[in-house]
């Protein structure tokens, strides 16, 4: 396998300039690989330079500085075949056609990517299918709920069998069904073998998704690993969570004396405290309460609890 299968980025750069001659950067040196058959998901905040960073990554915007692989082909100076290794969802209502049926819609967008006759007509079924959408074909997108038209988007970006995918958060404004359908086909896409870049506010989704998770926060990878990773890593800073179901009637106020102990609540005789060293905490608890516990459970802190810590003011 070719070492620049999938999608490679390199020192991304984004500046723009305001109308006093102010220069900003967007996007800054940005490092990130995608390779075959790994989903990555992007989180940050509004402004972390994520919708620059997809754009560039598109060809919709032209790179200030790095590079841009997309299955071997740099998106600057080999434009055409970068665009055929690549397919993007952007969402929204815009890069469809209202007045079109859905078959209409793929069927135009497959001329642009050099489809004709009976293998564009089958294509079009086929994705149409796989979206379910086979029974709105002849519909125009007009009409289609949001759900119908991210499904469509997909559909789009599959026509020409690109081998990286690019998908800005797919399931935004869905239902939770719809998002589960939304969720259950890009996993499928990505044991195709494709390499799939997402974008997504939905915690949830990356991690059920992600093969790993990158961070952006002002314009540059603030972190990067597996959810279970970052997790982790967190915890060292934030905390375990560990929950303790006590045989007692109520919980005993000696819980208090927990080592590293950082917050408690209570709900009758179940104590959630937050402790600096939770399998330390639960050897304490353990040993200080034995008989009267009947369960001890302890988690790092969720993938919100990493995200809100990062985009927290320093």
């Amino acid at each position: 396998m070719s070492a620049n299968r999938g999608l490679h980025v390199t020192g991304l750069g984004r500046e723009f300039t305001s109308r006093d001659g102010t220069v900003r950067k967007a996007v800054d040196g940005v490092d990130l690989t995608v390779r075959p058959g790994e989903l990555v998901s992007v989180l940050g905040p509004n402004g972390a330079g994520k919708t620059t960073t997809v754009r560039m990554l598109t060809g919709l915007l032209l790179p200030t500085s790095g590079t841009v692989l997309l299955d071997g082909h740099d998106v600057v100076r080999d434009r055409k075949r970068a665009s055929l290794a690549c397919g993007f969802s952007l969402g929204g209502d815009t890069g469809l056609y209202p007045r079109l049926t859905a078959r209409q819609n793929l069927t135009f967008f497959g001329m642009m990517y050099g489809l004709r006759g009976a293998a564009l007509e089958r294509k079009a079924g086929e994705l149409l299918e796989t979206v379910n959408l086979h029974d709105r074909a002849g519909d125009l997108v007009g009409s289609f709920s949001r759900g119908m038209k991210q499904r469509l988007h997909l559909a789009r970006a599959l026509l020409h069998d690109p081998a990286v995918l690019i998908l800005d958060e797919p399931s935004a404004g869905l239902d939770p069904q719809s998002a589960a359908a939304m969720r259950a086909l890009v996993s499928e896409l990505s044991a195709e073998g494709r390499s799939i870049l997402l974008t997504t506010h939905d915690m949830r989704e990356a991690e059920e998704l992600s093969d790993r998770i990158v961070l952006m926060k002002d314009g540059r990878i603030h972190a990067e690993s597996t959810a279970s990773a970052l997790r982790l890593a967190a915890a060292q800073r934030l905390g375990h969570t560990v929950r303790i179901d006590f045989a007692d009637v109520a919980v005993p106020d000696a819980i208090r004396d927990c080592p590293g102990l950082l917050d408690e609540r209570r709900d009758g005789s179940t104590a959630i405290l937050r402790a600096g060293d939770g399998p330390a905490a639960v050897q304490w608890i353990l040993t200080r309460f034995p008989g009267r516990t009947l369960s001890v459970a302890v988690t790092p802190p969720t993938l919100e609890e990493v995200f809100l810590e990062m985009v927290a003011p320093s």
